[in-house]
């Protein structure tokens, strides 16, 4: 066999791989990797994994447990904005899944009250079992952590279609999320090919919808839409936890600045303040965020900005 022979070969045999579309069938990681062990949804149904949550759709999966105080809250509210982006794609070509980690203590009374302080979708599933069940699809699908406060804060894209997976993470711009998830099917991926803007549309309006205000390029903006308006609006009603219009007339600002820094050490004071706070908002408590002194000024600052916006109009 001659070298130009052995070229056209080479060639023709890396050209089949992009060539030919995977299947789930196909996928290393599609059905006959995944489990269908049983699983209980939040409205205490049972669920084969693999058939009744992933067959032929493409999901969001997200790991959870309920007395998390950390950063599930902040990637639940996050993974909701992302739905109310996604608009009337959510439920219809994706769908979420959230799985917990800790199934001895997250029944499905206990998820179904979780699922609600997100204002999670119908089509939504927060998903518990035996230790044993949820253990190995935890393991399969990468998630190994030896302690549930360690567990992976990433979400994972799965296509059943095509047996494609992709991880994505919910701290950056959830537009661009929201594009990547719509690209996992292809058949998106096509008509985008044909129009640019197609989907661009419903980002521009993104900040108004979710309870975000318009840029305007304010120190701070970027830090609270980041991780703040997630659970947060400014004098647009309350979400996961409180509206923020008028707070600095409402708490001392060496407060706030105290309970944004270090929110463990101020809810240990049992104070009026803190029941209130804990009775009006009992499944979720705000997460240490880990900003520095400057963040929380400018994050303080655009509040004010936005609380005297709003009393103007």
């Amino acid at each position: 066999m001659n070298c130009r022979v052995i070229l056209v070969s080479t060639l023709l045999a890396i050209g089949s791989l992009y060539m030919a579309p995977a299947t789930a069938g196909e996928s290393p990681w599609g059905k006959e990797y995944l489990p269908n062990n049983v699983v209980v949804t939040q409205d205490n149904k049972l669920l084969s994994f693999y058939d009744d949550v992933l067959k032929g759709k493409i999901v969001i999966l997200s790991f959870i447990y309920t007395t998390c105080r950390d950063i599930c809250p902040v990637v639940t509210a996050r993974l909701s904005q992302l739905e109310e982006k996604l608009g009337s794609v959510a439920g219809r070509d994706v769908f979420f899944v959230s799985i917990s980690i800790d199934p001895e203590n997250d029944t499905p009374e206990k998820l179904k009250e979780y699922a609600k302080a997100f204002s999670a979708g119908p089509s939504w599933l927060f998903l518990t079992g035996t230790p044993a069940d949820l253990e190995l699809i935890r393991y399969k699908l990468g998630e190994r952590s030896d302690k549930i406060s360690q567990h992976r804060n990433e979400i994972l894209l799965y296509n059943d279609n095509n047996g494609v997976w992709e991880r994505a993470s919910v701290f950056g711009d959830l537009n661009i999320l929201s594009e990547t998830v719509r690209a996992m099917d292809p058949a998106w991926r096509s008509q985008a090919a044909t129009k640019p803007n197609a989907g661009l549309g419903k980002s521009a309006t993104a900040a108004s919808t979710t309870g975000a205000d318009p840029a305007i390029g304010l120190p701070g903006e970027a830090l609270f839409i980041k991780v703040c308006a997630s659970c947060h609006t400014i004098g647009h009603g309350q979400k996961v936890g409180p509206d923020l219009v008028n707070l600095t007339s409402r708490r001392d600002r060496a407060w706030i600045s105290s309970y944004i820094t270090n929110p463990n050490a101020i809810r240990a004071q049992d104070t009026p303040v803190v029941r209130e706070l804990m009775k009006n908002f009992p499944t979720v408590r705000m997460p240490n965020l880990g900003l520095a002194d400057v963040d929380v000024s400018d994050v303080v600052a655009y509040i004010e900005a936005m609380t005297y916006a709003a009393d103007a109009d």
